[in-house]
This record gives structure tokens, C-alpha cells and sequence, in this order.
């Protein structure tokens, strides 16, 4: 959460001490209550990624640190975090620093917390939803707990060994929609390569409305797959 400074730009002048502290107060309580939730893993992602940390302001310096990295310690300003690749698995260390001067009378917090762990899993799988099959069409005002969705993934894997899956369900969202894809195997063993995950839907689209199903993958990351046809 940012606060807009420009909603809390005062004139000392022309307000009381009282209102300053409380505005002062407002926003410890807001950065004590981030760092609260920044609490284990910033994100899980798989290797050879990027994250998109938003638009930065300028005066922003990044330090990354790694056993991973060949140099140990990365350092990057402003933007440039956003185009640094995660490129091997393990855990990075990323200090975040805010170097604008700000007004003593403004909300000081930042978008960050000055800490941060980010997990790089070696385990990277991608729903190739160019291939995706629906055993039937998703008709509006009909039920759809006969139809089954089937998605290749392509899965990589660092190193011999492989990896549990716990499948997850995806959640259709649309108007009117009250459609879940559970999956029909819900535990998988993953292997490198191409595999098959089948999803068995129930529930029923209300309404004449675009879809996107929401699939969750193996770092617990979300991939979605837009139907391309208007349910009616």
C-alpha cells in the first residue's frame, strides 16, 4: 500500500502539532503492519525468471545477494530490478533502499520492505494453454459437472531429481460465474517433459460473459487461460 504524499502535504503554519503526530503515527502503524506481512518468502518463482516489482521512483537501490550468483552481490537502481533474471535455484536476499529526501510532515513509508527473501525454485512448469482441450462447450444456464478440461504442461526440471505436485483447484471467473476446475488427480509426480493434467468442472455460467480460468502451478503462481468464445 502507498499513500499519496500529496494528500498529506501540510502548511505547519496553518495546523495544529496534534494533527501532524497523528499523521505521523497513522503511517508507522501502516509500515509496522507491511513488514508484519512481508513475513517468510517475498515470492516463489522458478529459475531463469524475472518479477515485476512495478513502476519504481528514482532514488531506489536494490542489493541482491545469493550463494547462487557468480559475484555474490548484484546492486541495481530503480528500474533495473525488474529486468534482473533469477537465473539459478536458491535464495536471494534482496535489500531494498529508499534514497529521496522526503518532508519531515509526510508519510514516509515505502512501497518495500527493506528486507527481502526471494525463492527461486528449480522446479519451473508452464500450462501450455495453446493445447488446452474442453470435453464439451460451456453453455450458459447448463451445468457443467461433465465436463473435463485437459492441459499439457511442459515441465523442467534442475537436476535428477522430481518433484510432488499437489494439484490445485482453478477458479472460472466471469459474471455470473460459478464454475470450478478440480483437478481429477490431485497429486502428481512431476518428470521432465511434457504431461497431462486433467480438470473435471462443476457449477454452472449464469450469464452470457467472457471466461478465464485461473490455474495455479507448481511454485503456487497463477496462469491464466482466457476463453476465447463468449459463454451464451
Amino acid at each position: 500500500m502507498k499513500i499519496n504524499r500529496n494528500s498529506f502535504n501540510f502548511v505547519v503554519g496553518s495546523i495544529k502539532p496534534t494533527i501532524i503526530l497523528a499523521v505521523l503515527l497513522f503511517c508507522s502503524l501502516i509500515s509496522f503492519a507491511q513488514s508484519k506481512s512481508n513475513d517468510g518468502y517475498y515470492k516463489v518463482i522458478s529459475f531463469g525468471t524475472k518479477i515485476d516489482f512495478g513502476t519504481i521512483e528514482n532514488g531506489v537501490s536494490w542489493t541482491i545477494t545469493s550463494n547462487a550468483l557468480k559475484s555474490g552481490t548484484v546492486f541495481l537502481n530503480d528500474q533495473s530490478i525488474n529486468d534482473f533474471v533469477f537465473e539459478k535455484a536458491g535464495d536471494y536476499e534482496i535489500l531494498y533502499k529508499d534514497n529521496v529526501i522526503h518532508n519531515s510532515t509526510e508519510c514516509n513509508h515505502t512501497h518495500f520492505a527493506e528486507k527481502m527473501i526471494v525463492q527461486v525454485s528449480p522446479v519451473k512448469m508452464i500450462f501450455d494453454f495453446s493445447k488446452i482441450v474442453f470435453s464439451d462447450k460451456i453453455r450458459k444456464g447448463k451445468s457443467c459437472d461433465d465436463i473435463y478440461i485437459t492441459i499439457p504442461v511442459n515441465v523442467n526440471i534442475k537436476g535428477d531429481a522430481s518433484a510432488i505436485f499437489k494439484v490445485a483447484n482453478a477458479v472460472a471467473a466471469g459474471i455470473g460465474s460459478e464454475i470450478i476446475a478440480k483437478p481429477v488427480i490431485s497429486e502428481i509426480t512431476l518428470k521432465n517433459g511434457v504431461q497431462l493434467i486433467q480438470y473435471r468442472l462443476s457449477g454452472i455460467a449464469q450469464k452470457e460473459a467472457y471466461l478465464m480460468f485461473d490455474f495455479i502451478d507448481f511454485n503456487n503462481n497463477v496462469q491464466t487461460y482466457n476463453l476465447p468464445e463468449i459463454i451464451n
